[in-house]
């Protein structure tokens, strides 16, 4: 059936709309990346141990994160994306800026409380609507490499703006400052984002929004599937658990200070992130097209390769030789984002995407940013009678093995993805709608 609309059929359009799409969700990861530099403040500031920065940035945000996550996600699901990302910015904005009010711990849990909501609603409906304005194979892998740009774009404007700031003004005025570009893009969002296959119903009779339980059961029922989602949850661990104590291990070992440090990491965490995330998608595609075989087990081997750089950054004897090491850490951590969520995408229908994406992350963020950070925090605190500063060196390592098994699960993904890829899916009214009339440009 012919959709009515033209909107998002132009290059030029759906060009703006990924720009529009990657910069809610470069902003809205911002805050994770400036408690990462602002812990060592932080702590000092409001006299706060390991643990409890663990609990912070860890499970205080995971929990709500998760929590939010689901029913947001089946909302972007059953009605109109564009307006649901619009106001999950808003809300994060409007949350984070609170931080200017916080004076005790407990104030920080509650607002990194209210970022974690907001920030639940903004991947899920903006990384739905990409595999709509993108439905090929190749082209939605490259997609996806811009989309996931907005991870190490985050760090680049957090570390660098956000280490000046927090210098010059303070911790908490830098997430009010830091946080406002927010309010503008969801007015965009709202004004200029069209999901034009919700705008209006794509055939007389709408099928009805696949349940919690039916997804799950795609997810189980393919083996490839199966292995994605924990090799994806076991990387998260290894990413969300180390990466908010990088700045800290840095000022601690090396003895770099707070704006010097968020200078460094904006550059490599930021530039070399940017320079993982295109290779991921762009090399990922022209490299192997259409196999996604070839995709996992390169990526495998990718992640595999993350444990002993990682190990050289923790033990490095000098400030830039560890950031070496980072830097080359930084760019194979971020070669997995784009054919790893593209073939993902493919696993589900379109009316499954963001509630296939709120489940998976719900999962890696209960278990990688809600355990990880936290157990970071406690092996830390446990080692430091006898290792003093080295001791977050050690906990960081032990944490670092998990990508040994992440990349596990992605060779045996890889195994079964092109017959998982060849069973039928159900019908789905807006999948069907968007291959009658595939996007130009």
């Amino acid at each position: 059936m012919a959709i009515t609309t033209d909107i998002g059929m132009r290059g030029g359009y759906r060009r703006y709309a990924l720009g529009l799409m990657t910069a809610i969700y470069t902003l809205n990861l911002t805050d994770r990346a400036l408690m990462g530099l602002m812990l060592e403040t932080i702590k000092a500031d409001l006299a706060l141990s390991d643990t409890q920065l663990g609990f912070v940035t860890g499970i205080a945000f995971a929990l709500f994160y998760a929590i939010a996550g689901l029913p947001l996600a089946r909302w972007a699901d059953r009605g109109n994306r564009a307006r649901v990302a619009a106001v999950a910015i808003g809300l994060w904005s409007c949350t984070v800026m609170a931080c200017l009010l916080i004076t005790s711990y407990w104030h920080l849990v509650l607002a990194r409380i209210g970022a974690a909501v907001g920030e639940a609603g903004c991947k899920p409906p903006t990384y739905s609507l990409v595999g709509d304005f993108y439905p090929g194979a190749a082209e939605r892998t490259r997609a996806m490499g811009v989309y996931w740009l907005g991870s190490p774009l985050a760090g680049v404007i957090a570390f660098v703006i956000g280490g000046v700031l927090v210098e010059r003004i303070g911790w908490r005025e830098t997430f009010f400052v830091m946080a406002l570009p927010g309010l503008l893009l969801a007015l965009l969002a709202r004004v200029t984002l069209h999901d034009r296959w919700r705008a209006q119903p794509l055939q007389p009779v709408r099928t009805a929004l696949p349940g919690y339980g039916a997804v799950l059961a795609v997810l189980w029922r393919r083996r490839a599937s199966r292995h994605l989602v924990a090799a994806v949850v076991l990387f998260f661990f290894l990413g969300y658990g180390s990466a908010p104590w990088f700045a800290a291990l840095l000022i601690r070992v090396h003895g770099i200070g707070t704006a010097e440090v968020g200078r460094w990491l904006g550059l490599t965490l930021g530039g070399c992130g940017v320079l993982g995330v295109l290779a991921g998608g762009f090399v990922s595609a022209r490299l192997f097209g259409e196999d996604e075989r070839g995709q996992l087990r390169f990526t495998a081997l990718v992640v595999a390769m993350l444990v002993p750089v990682f190990t050289l950054f923790l033990f490095a004897p000098q400030p830039w030789q560890a950031l070496l090491a980072l830097a080359v850490f930084q760019i194979l951590i971020n070669f997995f984002f784009a054919p790893t969520f593209s073939i993902l995408q493919r696993l589900v229908g379109a009316d499954m995407r963001a509630t296939t994406i709120a489940i998976v992350m719900l999962l890696a963020n209960l278990i990688g940013m809600g355990i990880g950070p936290q157990l970071v925090g406690i092996l830390s605190d446990a080692l430091q009678a006898s290792l003093g500063p080295a001791s977050l060196r050690v906990a960081l390592l032990l944490v670092s093995f998990a990508a040994l098994w992440s990349a596990w699960h992605f060779w045996q993904a890889s195994a079964t993805i092109m017959s998982d890829l060849r069973c039928d899916q159900p019908p789905v009214a807006h999948a069907s709608a968007a291959e009658e009339a595939p996007l130009a440009g």
